[in-house]
């Protein structure tokens, strides 16, 4: 059967509809604003920022609690895991969440640590709130953990899952020689090694760490258990979670575990 001809819409309904549509617009900002949290287009913002692609995913509940910048892997871009029910889980909490390429695999180098930094100015404007969670998964551990330290980033939390810490202890991981000795022109300088200087990270923040004690690439004795010690010996506030299997184990992202840690980083004002 053939689908009928619309009607003609006349000007005057158009006009109608676009004025009431503006006002619907208004009343949302006015509300947000009014509770002082900022709000974002609900649809993936994106640029390229010194020639690397960075990228935020707005909250789906609508408002805005804080960024959350997230710190990619090895082999990983500005779209690995965005979009995943793993981050999407804190942006059904107000989460904001960014990320970018970050030098692909530059396991934590000078390159990178600016990347972190030119992001999360980027993400703050652009989602109209404060970075508040730091997330990353295997070598952006050593990543967020330089831009810590290098005073590229600040948040109050930090998440982390089979997270590399010590740069000197990857050998196992395929591939990782021969990028470090690229990225560094030969063994990563003590000043880009995470394991050589965690006195310095920031005990007030709220960390977590998630490890597994089947993972042979990214030993937690080498790198999450140092973490872990080092902030704990400082006085820090430090959760933990076991997961099992090999790096990359879905256990290693569990969504109530992440959640759970961005509602109470989300209540600390």
């Amino acid at each position: 059967m053939r689908a009928e001809r619309p009607a003609r819409t006349s000007a005057a309904t158009l006009v109608a509809v676009l004025l009431m549509l503006l006002t619907l617009a208004g009343c949302t900002g006015g509300a947000a604003g009014t509770a002082g949290r900022g709000v974002v287009p609900e649809r993936t913002v994106t640029d390229v920022l010194a020639g690397q692609r960075v990228r935020l995913d707005p909250p789906t509940s609508g408002r805005t609690v804080g960024v959350a910048l997230w710190f990619h892997g090895q082999t990983g871009d500005v779209d690995s895991y965005m979009g995943s029910a793993w981050l999407d889980a804190i942006r059904a909490r107000g989460w904001a969440v960014a990320s970018s390429d970050l030098h692909g695999n530059a396991w934590g180098s000078p390159a990178a640590v600016r990347d972190a930094r030119e992001l999360a100015r980027w993400a703050a404007r652009q989602a109209r709130a404060e970075v508040r969670l730091l997330v990353a998964g295997s070598m952006g551990g050593a990543t967020s953990l330089n831009a810590l330290l290098d005073g590229a980033v600040s948040a109050p939390c930090w998440y982390g899952t089979e997270v590399v810490v010590d740069l000197g202890a990857v050998s196992a991981v395929p591939g990782a020689t021969a990028e470090l000795l690229d990225v560094y022109g030969g063994p990563p300088p003590a000043r880009s090694n995470p394991a050589r200087r965690l006195a310095g990270l920031p005990a007030s923040m709220r960390w977590f760490v998630v490890t597994s004690p089947d993972d042979t690439w990214v030993p937690a004795a080498a790198h999450g258990d140092v973490l872990v010690a080092a902030l704990r010996a400082q006085g820090a506030s430090v959760g933990t979670a076991v997961a099992s299997g090999e790096h990359g184990d879905l256990s290693y992202f569990r969504p109530e575990d992440l959640v759970a840690f961005a509602d109470r980083c989300a209540g600390d004002r």
